[in-house]
């Protein structure tokens, strides 16, 4: 007798959950000693060309298609809307494999090893994808009564139970996986099998000893006039940052697709840029927390204790530099540093709350960033244990919408357009 379609779907989501959760684990640890390791020996940063070089070199030798991972999921999941739009599918242009998350993993260890301002979750992201097709193919192999799944559900879920598991936080890898593909539909249809990956994922890890971030407690404000006037300002700051800083990474890389032929001179030269002014920041300052994930900035200012003006600039300096060199790892967690040490510096001048305006500022400038206001609410829930969803929510709200249409995550909007509405 055939098993209830909802228990047969909370099985096989378990299962990818638990995988994936296990798989962050090993990933999120190994990053953690990377980064101790730069704590130990700052002057790792010198291999900061070198990692770059590597990198290049591994996806040139893979192809590719392994670093545009995420780009083929999207496609893969806006052809499963396609067919229910009654749009002629499009053959894919890229196939993802479970190889992809080994070399995800390899990649993002080189960068935390030399040092690179990257995060963890992009990478994380293209492991639980590449867990996510492993499971639908071996769904497909083991059916016996013929196979029912969809593979773009595989990896939503795989890509949710990534996201919940690096940030102990369900409820937002759920709404990842909804919605990163674009995050002008939300895919109800998967609200069920992300949920129990995501809930498995976040408890296998956490079983595990996965190293996550530890906020500071802070104080937050009551929901007054002027409370809500501050937020709305930051907000607004917080999203054009996002808008620049995506601006500026894309004529960036354009200029140097244009000024350098080849593809290691591309990588080699911001990341020799970004090594010299970690150099000269630990010289001058004594401080070596400017690269690899930086926390400790983030920690700082929600704390009261960051450094105005200056942390911010150079924080997103070496994340725009090293992601401009092609380091794997990550936006997430740079974008919450640097957004983070940008609303404790507008709250400094503006003599506003300091903690608190630094937690609004790193979660504004992620929404403006990844144009995902809903899964950022659910994180700054999560992660920063707010209290008072109304004023968080207007953050994310209102960077969203003065980020604009770009984000970090383009290709989201392109494919939808391309796909389901056949616009190009």
């Amino acid at each position: 007798m055939r098993s209830p379609r909802w228990l047969e779907v909370g099985l096989k989501s378990m299962a990818i959950g638990g995988a994936t959760g296990l798989a962050m684990t090993i990933f999120a640890n190994t990053v953690s000693f990377l980064g101790d390791l730069n704590v130990w020996c700052p002057y790792l940063v010198l291999l900061l060309p070198l990692g770059g070089y590597i990198t290049m070199k591994l996806y040139s030798a893979f192809g590719d298609s392994y670093r545009a991972i995420t780009t083929a999921a999207i496609d893969f999941i806006h052809d499963g809307e396609a067919i229910e739009a009654g749009v002629e599918r499009h053959k894919p242009k890229m196939k993802i494999t479970p190889m992809m998350g080994i070399v995800a993993y390899i990649a993002a260890a080189i960068a935390h090893f030399a040092g690179a301002s990257v995060g963890k979750e992009g990478a994380g992201v293209q492991i639980g994808l590449s867990i996510g097709e492993l499971g639908y193919r071996l769904d497909k192999r083991l059916s016996w009564e013929g196979h029912r799944g969809r593979g773009d559900y595989y990896l939503m879920v795989g890509a949710g139970a990534a996201f919940g598991a690096l940030f102990s936080a369900p409820v937002a890898g759920t709404l990842f996986a909804m919605t990163f593909a674009s995050p002008d539909i939300i895919r109800l249809s998967a609200l069920f099998p992300s949920l129990v990956a995501s809930i498995t994922a976040v408890m296998v890890s956490k079983g595990m000893g996965i190293h996550v971030m530890e906020v500071p407690a802070f104080q937050e404000l009551p929901l007054t006039m002027k409370s809500l006037l501050c937020t709305i300002l930051i907000a607004i700051a917080a999203g054009l940052l996002a808008r620049l800083f995506v601006f500026l990474l894309e004529a960036f890389k354009e200029g140097l697709r244009k000024r350098f032929s080849s593809p290691a001179m591309r990588t080699i030269i911001p990341s020799i840029i970004a090594m010299a002014i970690f150099l000269t920041t630990y010289i001058v300052t004594g401080r070596d927390d400017y690269n690899g994930l930086s926390l400790t900035l983030l920690y700082d200012a929600m704390n009261g204790n960051g450094i105005p003006y200056i942390s911010f600039v150079l924080k997103a300096i070496l994340v725009f530099l090293s992601i401009a060199a092609g380091f794997v790892g990550g936006e997430v967690v740079p974008l919450l540093v640097t957004g983070g040490t940008f609303g404790y510096t507008l709250a400094s001048i503006l003599s506003l709350h300091q903690p608190t305006f630094a937690a609004l500022g790193a979660i504004g400038m992620l929404s403006g960033g990844t144009n995902l206001p809903l899964v950022c609410f659910a994180l700054g829930l999560e992660l920063f244990g707010y209290s008072e969803p109304v004023l968080l929510f207007v953050a994310v709200a209102v960077s969203y919408i003065a980020s604009g249409k770009k984000s970090i995550y383009q290709h989201q909007r392109n494919a939808l357009k391309e796909r389901v509405y056949g616009q190009s």
